[in-house]
């Protein structure tokens, strides 16, 4: 535990099970699902690789995620909603494959998935562990989280592309490498829950989380400069703006989508119409942003971009 004079950071090292304890918010302001297949397919085969089935197993370590405080006894996930979302994806594939052989249920399984917890007047709410508040979702995370087979109406959005295509390649994964073993699927389940872990950084407020989001991330791993950001221009909008940032964000991401055009590119192009700037590559973008950010994160990005026509209408 590591305390400054009003700020305190809470990390944790914790197992998936002991996660998946509490309740997940993602709030709209956050990225939408966007792990594909192959990068769910690397998390499962990592896992695997590390599992033994005769129980001399090591830990499996996948990394960390940040959390502050959200309503009604839940966290906002600030980092870490791809491997989260993934993890709680996993829950829901185990308890559909044991239906599908007609398997004995995991009890502690339906308590990994949704659970009841007390709101501030005390009356019972209940609660999927995680939950998708951006628009894209189109909750279909709660669908597959309370069973649902037939999903054909959902709008089919990125997210829900992406979320839908994750659970089938963790069916496909079950079934291929466990078939009927119940035994065995339950044995891989047991490892996935309680050896697998990762950090989690608790902070007290939204702004302190997204500052420690940042600490972790530009360290050149991890996300790309448009992801990062996204994250600086609401580091240093007031949360009054969120609603109108997330707007103004989605507008731009889903026209440089629909244009097939590169996010980052489209970045560099509009840095050199805009400003003074001769040279700039890429993987520099965020950097300059983060020296120029006194002048443009909010007038130019939040107010009137100039140069950008309808992308921020």
């Amino acid at each position: 535990m590591m305390t400054t004079q009003s700020q305190t950071i809470e990390s944790l090292d914790l197992s998936l099970e002991k996660v998946f304890s509490d309740f997940y918010v993602v709030p709209s302001f956050q990225r939408e699902y966007v792990w594909e297949e192959k990068q769910v397919e690397q998390l499962l085969q990592d896992v695997f690789g590390q599992f033994s089935d005769d129980g001399q197993t090591s830990e499996y370590f996948i990394g960390s995620m940040v959390v502050c405080p959200g309503p009604n006894d839940t966290l906002e996930l600030i980092d870490g909603q791809q491997r989260i979302t993934t993890a709680f994806l996993f829950l829901c594939a185990v308890r559909d494959h044991l239906r599908d052989i007609d398997a004995t249920a995991i009890d502690s399984l339906k308590w990994q998935i949704s659970a009841m917890s007390i709101d501030d007047i005390g009356h019972d709410v209940f609660h999927h562990r995680v939950q998708l508040q951006y628009d894209d979702s189109c909750d279909i995370l709660d669908l597959i989280a309370l069973g649902k087979t037939e999903l054909g109406h959902i709008p089919q959005t990125r997210s829900v592309r992406n979320i839908m295509n994750a659970y089938q390649m963790i069916r496909t994964f079950l079934r291929s490498e466990f078939t009927t073993d119940a035994d065995a699927v339950r044995r891989f389940y047991a490892y996935f829950t309680r050896r697998v872990k990762l950090v989690r950084i608790k902070t007290h407020s939204v702004a302190h989380a997204l500052k420690v989001f940042e600490t972790i991330n530009d360290r050149g791993v991890g996300l790309d400069s448009m992801d990062l950001l996204k994250n600086l221009m609401f580091m240093n909008a007031n949360p009054g703006e969120f609603e109108k940032l997330k707007a103004k964000w989605k507008g731009l991401v889903d026209t440089l989508y629909k244009a097939k055009e590169k996010p980052l590119r489209f970045l560099r192009y509009f840095i050199f119409a805009s400003y003074d700037v001769d040279r700039l590559r890429e993987e520099e973008i965020y950097g300059w942003f983060v020296s120029n950010k006194p002048d443009f994160i909010h007038f130019s990005l939040v107010v009137h971009p100039p140069n950008s026509r309808d992308i921020w209408a």
